[in-house]
């Protein structure tokens, strides 16, 4: 290939249109995999700082009552989590407690926070100030 002031030409190989169009879809699957929708169901990500560098990992308490926590999640040693399937229009409380490596002691429960899931309205509002012309 000729060098036209300095930069060459590259050639791309052209792709099979069957190839394209599989690896179109693969694309468009693993985005709806990785973000996926639930008009029904509420979200919460929650964070917090770890307590020290002693700990093997965390376990995550919730419930919708202020101190009874009626669901755990172990979310090893990430210190963020995102609760999935939540009700919409429902107050959640939430504790974290950490554990040590070898599992055998736990810390009391963090502060508790809670959070009310908002409600999302499946259908758009409706069109205001519809005149005739």
């Amino acid at each position: 290939m000729a060098d036209v002031q300095g930069f060459s030409r590259v050639g791309f190989p052209r792709l099979h249109p069957s190839r394209s169009v599989s690896r179109s879809l693969w694309v468009i699957f693993l985005f709806l995999c990785l973000f996926p929708s639930n008009a029904l169901a509420g979200q919460v990500t929650l964070a917090w700082d770890p307590p020290s560098a002693e700990y093997g990992g965390f376990i995550l308490a919730y419930g919708t009552s202020s101190g009874s926590y009626t669901q755990t999640q172990d979310v090893g040693a990430q210190a963020i989590y995102t609760v999935p399937s939540l009700n919409p229009g429902q107050t959640y409380y939430f504790a974290v407690k950490a554990y040590d490596r070898a599992r055998k002691n736990e810390s009391p429960f963090s502060n508790q926070v809670s959070v009310t899931v908002p409600i999302v309205n499946a259908r758009p509002a409706p069109p205001k100030n519809v005149q005739v012309y």
